[in-house]
């Protein structure tokens, strides 16, 4: 009995990290052959109206790969409609590991993951924004990817190394979207990033225990890119630890530990703790778990933690 849970185990293992190859390879093929990201006018003009500017970064439970149709019969038929129907007041333009992409803002709504046929905590986000401040408008602007790491994918300058070439595409998406949305009349501020990453550094020792500074280093070069947009406060870090699991992620206590220390070094960071809330990767689908991403109800609770811990900020 006991060697068939090993084998099992090592098969489940070995099948997550094929398709994490698998979205990361045709993610940067995507990646490789985009010059200039597309942005399609698709905004009213917005004379001058205030407006609140998300991001929303980091590897595939970022990008979404919880099923919508999970979550069709997880929630009532009223509350799914609703989903599916999307928020007035939050708009999205959404970059999911090069294989579901929007080109321009829509409303937020289901199907904006790794396929139309997924999500990412975007949702949860938007219905939690709605919920607490309907008259405001607010625009996430989401650049994920599955399978990629910090220690070299997302690498920002201030650390020693290549820049990211992943880090570079981030700062020239937000870049685009932000200058699109200036053309058009907004009047915007930065209020935070949601980071959701982490899975992938810790396979490596060497990953994990240098997460703290690239983490540090990521943020301290978001920050003084976009500066002129941030908010009163600053752009804050909203980070999100991974799953406690060191059978399936080997070194997840070293890369929580590095956001816990992140987090505690300045007032802009907070850190939600996934595991202490219960966020599962154990249930769907339900013949064959996905036991790396998030299930339905999970994913949205990802959302709304994100937009709890905002609050402070907003």
């Amino acid at each position: 009995m006991k060697n068939k849970k090993i084998k099992f185990f090592l098969i489940t293992l070995i099948f997550v990290i094929l398709v994490m190859i698998i979205i990361l390879i045709t993610g940067f093929i995507s990646l490789s052959n985009r010059v200039d990201n597309v942005i399609n006018d698709t905004l009213e003009e917005g004379n001058g109206q205030k407006a609140k500017v998300i991001l929303l970064a980091g590897q595939s439970n970022a990008s979404g790969c919880s099923l919508d149709e999970y979550l069709k019969i997880n929630v009532s038929v009223d509350k799914y409609t609703e989903y599916d129907n999307g928020y007035d007041n939050v708009y999205i333009n959404y970059y999911s590991s090069g294989n579901n992409v929007s080109e321009g803002f829509v409303k937020c709504k289901t199907g904006h993951g790794e396929t139309e046929e997924h999500f990412g905590p975007e949702l949860g986000m938007a219905e939690k924004l709605h919920e607490e401040y309907p008259e405001e408008l607010f625009f996430i602007i989401k650049c994920a990817w599955g399978g990629t790491n910090l220690y070299d994918q997302w690498l920002s300058p201030t650390s020693k190394g290549k820049t990211g070439k992943l880090y570079k595409y981030f700062i020239q998406y937000v870049e685009q979207n932000i200058n699109y949305l200036v053309s058009k009349n907004y009047d915007i501020e930065i209020e935070a990033i949601c980071w959701m990453q982490g899975e992938s550094d810790s396979f490596s020792t060497k990953n994990a225990t240098d997460y703290e500074e690239h983490l540090n280093n990521f943020m301290l070069d978001i920050r003084t890119k976009f500066n002129r947009y941030a908010s009163s406060d600053g752009i804050a870090l909203i980070d999100a630890m991974i799953a406690d699991n060191p059978n399936f992620w080997v070194y997840c206590e070293l890369v929580n530990q590095s956001k816990i220390n992140v987090a505690n070094s300045s007032f802009l960071n907070v850190l939600i703790d996934t595991n202490a809330y219960g966020l599962t990767c154990l249930y769907e689908p339900i013949d064959n778990p996905d036991k790396a991403h998030y299930d339905s109800l999970s994913q949205i609770k990802l959302g709304h933690l994100f937009i709890q811990y905002m609050k402070q900020f907003l």
